[in-house]
């Protein structure tokens, strides 16, 4: 949804801490004790405990809970809610809750080990609760809670709950929702001839690439396949790379990468010694492939000389169009052109 004409709490509140305070505010009316003070209320809140129970737990039986205690920054954990607190059957709900940051440092082990000095391992349920814009998640024992989730859990609720800050937030995520999917009926070119896509569009076009990379090749448990934000001297891009192919006693590994409306041909050299002699043969070989295949590469204005190296590059813009609008199947076609020229060049 567009954003509404009237004002927005979290349009302001916009931290993680705003956010940790509604997920505790939430999570506090599960409480069995507040089931008549705000019934509508309260069986969302139990359903959210629920679907934070059942992400580890799928057959654990919540009418089981009579109890719900919710603490914040404990030991810097963001939210841990304590469930049926004074007995055996106790759990531990750990949330680390991030909006557009990732974890770092280590904290998701330390959060979790710090919890098993109160409870057995079978009573800890660790979530990474994310509601911002999310790429490839490493977090170990911990079960990811996406915008996504959250927000069906709360539009299940839209129309009974009569509360203005949970209508907000649920505003809020909506927002964010829409924004990041308006790259499918947005112009690629402007009138003026630049590029009609903000970050939110590839953001949103990135995300949606990476859920969908199986229409493109075999997805397997050790793909490398991610997208993020770039930062560099020269103002950063949004990047999505894949098909890393590995060649046998090769010191360059070569793959693809889009950077923004740019599709690159690139390697990894990891020896120093090793780096110009890759970048000549990579670049030999994928000019022959490309000119085999009958598609136009273009060579880069400065080839580098680092760790990873950009030796071609699609000529023009990778995305297809129709009516200027982007023609997702026709750019997944383009890709896998792409992907065809690598295998051409480094048969394995």
């Amino acid at each position: 949804m567009k954003e509404s004409d009237k004002p927005n709490l979290f349009t302001y509140a916009t931290s993680e801490l705003s956010q940790d305070a509604f997920i505790c505010g939430l999570a506090a009316w599960a409480d069995p004790k507040f089931k008549t003070a705000d019934p509508a209320l309260h069986q969302v809140a139990s359903d959210f405990i629920a679907s934070l129970i059942h992400r580890h737990k799928p057959h654990y039986d919540v009418s089981r809970i009579n109890s719900v205690n919710v603490e914040r920054q404990v030991e810097k954990l963001d939210v841990l809610i304590k469930i049926i607190e004074n007995s055996d059957d106790k759990l531990a709900i750990l949330i680390e809750d991030k909006t557009h940051t990732d974890h770092h440092s280590g904290q998701l082990g330390r959060y979790y080990e710090n919890a098993t000095k109160s409870f057995a391992i079978e009573q800890i349920i660790p979530i990474y609760f994310k509601t911002g814009y999310q790429s490839k998640f490493d977090v170990g024992n911990y079960k990811t809670y996406l915008r996504k989730d959250f927000l069906a859990l709360l539009k299940s609720g839209s129309e009974r709950v009569k509360n203005a800050i949970y209508s907000d937030f649920l505003s809020h995520l909506e927002h964010m929702e829409y924004v990041v999917n308006q790259y499918s009926v947005k112009d690629l070119i402007k009138t003026d001839g630049s590029n009609g896509w903000d970050p939110d569009d590839w953001r949103g076009f990135f995300m949606s690439l990476y859920d969908k990379r199986n229409q493109l090749y075999e997805v397997t448990e050790d793909d490398t396949a991610n997208w993020s934000y770039i930062a560099n001297p020269s103002g950063g891009f949004f990047g999505f790379w894949w098909y890393f192919k590995t060649i046998q006693n090769s010191p360059f590994t070569p793959y693809l990468q889009l950077e923004n409306d740019a599709l690159c041909f690139k390697i990894e050299v990891k020896d120093e010694t090793k780096r110009q002699e890759s970048r000549g043969e990579a670049y030999q070989k994928l000019t022959e492939a490309s000119s085999q295949l009958g598609v136009e590469l273009s060579r880069p204005t400065r080839m580098g000389s680092g760790r990873y190296m950009t030796v071609l590059r699609w000529k023009g813009d990778y995305r297809s169009q129709k009516d200027n609008k982007l023609d997702f199947d026709a750019t997944l076609e383009n890709l896998k052109k792409a992907q065809q020229i690598l295998d051409t060049a480094f048969p394995q």
